[in-house]
């Protein structure tokens, strides 16, 4: 009998193994890749929940001909009920609206809701449903992506999802800390509306891709899925000379990522790095330690942000370029997500982003290599069975 249950045991590991390694060579193979060089004179950055909420459902009241959202979560509580009244009421006057959620990020939400919401003439779709083949490839790979463009004009992307702990009103987790961006260009919105397209369909064609180098272009649209990010984020590390600062709220890189960062350490840059001294998932706060074990020891500061949750996804490179979006620096962004970054050389934009980084390092204090080794029993025991499975984390 222990014979049959281990043989089949193995042949489940086996079949994981082979759909896995199946799974990602053909996304990899599939992946469009797609970038928009642009102009970008018109960005406000919102840090706080309540702020984002007051002004993106101000700008959903306000539309008059289209909508269309993509989120990785929404949840069951007060504010996401809010959301959906509000799709139902502009639906209901004659605005197209259409919402994509991720599959396994809308779990929570009550089949009668999205019933309500197709009932009003709202279009609901589930983005990446897993299925044969690479059944258990697809379960990682996520729509990560949280946009919205509102009548063709005004866009949005960032952290936030929406739900009541984006508000800071989750006991565990507490006050909650995230980057979002509004941009009021068509330009721009037009981009994200064929961003939006392309993952509504699940397939083709892709977004346009201008990769311009004109001189006035300050900006850039990263859209990224199956290892682009992985790649990117390679060359804007090796591109640092002075400095490299990351903000996220997981620290666990690929080996080339982390390659790359310790060269750069290697020849002198300045590499700071935030994240959240809590954690909102099993492992992801022990799976990090290896890493920042590491390169604190090689000279990088290490803080720990202890106002709450981070949740941010930023970098500064040589303090004269930004990265600021829906990847986190974890390899589940980097390897297998769909997301979407704005990169930013405006000095005037980059400011404050630059000043809410700052106050949020007020907010943190930093982590040494002593601290680390005098961490729990359990939380080094986590941090070694994190190994085992951290390319999925």
């Amino acid at each position: 009998m222990l014979i049959w249950i281990t043989a089949i045991i193995l042949l489940i590991i086996l079949f994981i193994w082979i759909d896995f390694r199946l799974g990602k060579k053909y996304f990899n193979k599939k992946a469009p890749v797609f970038s928009y060089e642009t102009n970008v004179s018109d960005m406000k950055l919102m840090t706080e929940g309540k702020q984002f909420f007051d002004l993106f459902f101000k700008d959903l009241m306000r539309a008059e001909k289209t909508i269309h959202i993509c989120f990785f979560i929404v949840g069951n509580d007060a504010i996401s009920q809010e959301f959906f009244r509000i799709l139902q009421t502009k639906s209901q006057s004659g605005v197209q609206v259409s919402l994509l959620m991720d599959w396994l990020g809308v779990l929570k939400v009550k089949r009668k809701y999205l019933q309500r919401l197709k009932l009003s003439g709202v279009k609901v779709k589930k983005a990446n449903k897993p299925k044969f083949p690479f059944l258990f490839y697809q379960l990682n790979r996520r729509n990560h992506r949280k946009i919205a463009i509102i009548d063709q004009q005004i866009s949005y992307l960032g952290g936030f999802n929406v739900g009541k702990e984006y508000l800071g009103a989750d006991q565990k987790l507490g006050h909650w800390k995230d980057y979002h961006i509004r941009l009021s260009q068509p330009n721009l919105a037009r981009v994200m509306e064929e961003i939006f397209s392309y993952d509504w369909k699940e397939k083709g064609p892709a977004p346009t891709s201008n990769n311009k180098c004109a001189t006035e272009n300050n900006s850039a649209l990263a859209i990224t899925e199956a290892g682009q990010l992985e790649i990117n984020m390679i060359d804007w590390i090796n591109q640092a000379n002075d400095s490299i600062i990351i903000g996220s709220p997981y620290f666990i890189p690929t080996k080339r990522v982390f390659l790359s960062l310790m060269a750069a350490l290697g020849r002198g840059v300045k590499l700071t790095v935030l994240v959240p001294e809590k954690a909102d998932h099993l492992f992801v706060k022990s799976a990090a330690l290896p890493f920042l074990k590491k390169i604190i020891k090689h000279g990088a500061s290490v803080y720990y942000y202890n106002h709450g949750f981070y949740h941010t996804k930023v970098i500064f490179i040589d303090h004269t370029w930004c990265d600021i979006g829906t990847a986190n620096f974890d390899q589940r962004s980097f390897l297998y997500n769909q997301e979407v970054n704005l990169i930013v050389t405006n000095q005037k934009l980059i400011e404050p982003v630059n000043k809410a980084f700052s106050n949020d390092l007020a907010d943190s204090y930093q982590l040494t290599e002593k601290a680390i080794q005098q961490m729990p029993v359990s939380t080094k025991i986590a941090s070694i069975i994190s190994r085992l499975f951290h390319r999925l984390l």
